[in-house]
């Protein structure tokens, strides 16, 4: 049974404590969640697929069963193991935070107008009806709503907070945004595209965290991650020195530089982006500090 104790939490209230083992233990099951909740998902999707289903309700089955069984896992986390309410990992109802809510589709439309001062040009992929169906259900249904909802719940809900009870509020901020930043690296990128991604993803987490500890819930993170997934590498737009032939509009810059390119991760982890992240985390800082001051 977990102690409880007076502390600083996000809405005021008394704040769980965690040992360091049980922090780190209870991390790494959270991990497991969503690396098995994925992978379930994927197969059922893809099996009721080949039964028969189209390929657009089947990407909207496989995004909401996504989610569904990440936030049914944390429920199970939370009452039968830890003995804890929800709410104590930030999934509980969220209060109004309209800035917010605007703040998630302006990042990424200021990215993407951004890019507009530099040299390219706009190409629109040639693609059936139903295949643009298919690539819209599965950017926002799976892609942008699923993963920015799991992710979140994941890493600014569980581990974050289990981070934070068991240190501080500093340490929670950091080491899961490294760790989120880490996670993205991918089999065969260089030494500068690891350094690279893992900066561009530990900003996004820093980013992504600060407005948890703002708003006292992953739901604003959450749409945020979304928003930017479905817009920026769900496949509706891509931006790059060459043509996705799988992505709806193309912006192909006429620079291969990787300051611009994001370099092997792509646009996420370009200049543009961190700056874009850095922008709104420096927003979400100023406006937890005046909280805090209130």
């Amino acid at each position: 049974m977990p102690v409880k104790e007076k502390g600083a939490d996000m809405r005021g209230n008394n704040q769980t404590k965690f040992s360091g083992t049980k922090a780190v233990g209870v991390s790494i099951l959270a991990l497991c969640l969503l690396a098995f909740s994925q992978l379930l998902a994927l197969l059922i999707g893809n099996m009721l697929v080949a039964g028969g289903m189209s390929a657009v309700t089947g990407n909207i089955f496989t995004g909401i069963l996504y989610a569904g069984l990440v936030l049914g896992g944390v429920w199970l986390i939370c009452k039968k193991m830890l003995k804890i309410p929800v709410t104590d990992f930030k999934v509980g109802k969220p209060d109004l935070h309209p800035f917010w809510i605007i703040a998630a589709f302006a990042m990424p439309l200021l990215v993407i107008l951004v890019y507009q001062l530099f040299a390219g040009t706009w190409q629109q992929s040639s693609m059936e009806p139903e295949t643009i169906k298919r690539l819209v259900a599965g950017s926002v249904a799976y892609l942008g709503l699923a993963t920015g909802i799991v992710e979140e719940t994941v890493f600014r809900g569980v581990i974050m907070s289990s981070v934070e009870y068991a240190w501080n509020r500093k340490i929670a901020v950091i080491v899961p945004s490294v760790l989120f930043g880490c996670l993205h690296i991918e089999e065969g990128m260089s030494i500068s595209g690891m350094i690279q991604v893992v900066i561009a993803g530990s900003l996004v987490g820093i980013l992504f965290s600060l407005v948890t500890c703002y708003t006292g819930t992953i739901w604003y993170s959450a749409l945020m991650h979304g928003v930017w997934n479905c817009l920026m590498i769900g496949g509706l737009i891509h931006i790059g020195s060459a043509v996705d032939g799988t992505a709806w509009y193309n912006y192909v810059l006429d620079t291969d530089s990787f300051l611009l390119t994001g370099g092997e991760f792509g646009v996420e982890s370009s200049v543009i982006s961190i700056a874009a992240y850095l922008l709104f985390a420096v927003i979400a800082l100023l406006l937890l500090s005046k909280k805090k001051e209130a």
